[in-house]
């Protein structure tokens, strides 16, 4: 995915290169914020429920690519995102029944670079990095006794992020974005999520 991203920043330096034109893009302007609420797939296999997460981001830079063919394009935001996802399993083993179950909440702020090529379509990319917060519980139950532990995990999440959002108004759309965490365990992120969009 590394090399993905490179290849797409190289792409949008080459859009760059042709001068010309100069229009406003339709989203992501200076001052714009973006709300999304997404559901993902879950990072972990045996999760009780797909990842569910909310990001927000206002734009920061907008008008960065002067270009011949696509006006004056290009904009930087910057934002944070929040996710939550709840696992669990259970056990027998030898006359022992163990309950294992977590919770996870990923916590990442977001750099990203917006382009739009097609009316009403933003198509963006950047890096996101933070920490998931875990916390854990076991319960194992044999005969004459319950014997419960829980315990708190932090594990660090950095890695890129590839999203398109369609926009039907102004205001209300759709996304689909996937997300890479090259840090940790490498499982903290969502791999795929889609959801809905609100402009403000």
């Amino acid at each position: 995915m590394k090399k993905i991203f490179l290849a797409v920043v190289s792409l949008f330096t080459v859009m760059c290169a042709n001068a010309s034109n100069v229009e406003k893009i339709q989203f992501a302007n200076a001052g714009d914020f973006a709300l999304g609420v997404m559901i993902g797939i879950p990072p972990y296999s045996g999760a009780n429920m797909p990842t569910i997460s909310v990001d927000g981001m206002i734009g920061i830079k907008d008008g960065m690519c002067n270009t011949k063919t696509f006006g004056q394009n290009g904009a930087i935001d910057l934002g944070a995102y929040i996710g939550f996802c709840q696992y669990g399993e259970s056990y027998d083993y030898l006359g022992y029944e163990t309950k294992h179950s977590y919770w996870e909440l990923p916590i990442a702020f977001r750099a990203g670079f917006n382009w739009e090529f097609v009316k009403n379509l933003d198509v963006y990319s950047g890096f996101q990095g933070g920490v998931a917060i875990e916390h854990w519980m076991d319960k194992t139950s044999y005969p004459g006794n319950t014997v419960k532990e829980s315990g708190n995990h932090v594990d660090g999440v950095f890695g890129m992020y590839l999203g398109a959002k369609w926009m039907f108004t102004d205001f209300f759309g759709v996304k689909l974005e996937y997300s890479g965490d090259w840090i940790g365990d490498g499982h903290d992120l969502p791999p795929f999520a889609g959801g809905v969009q609100f402009n403000f």
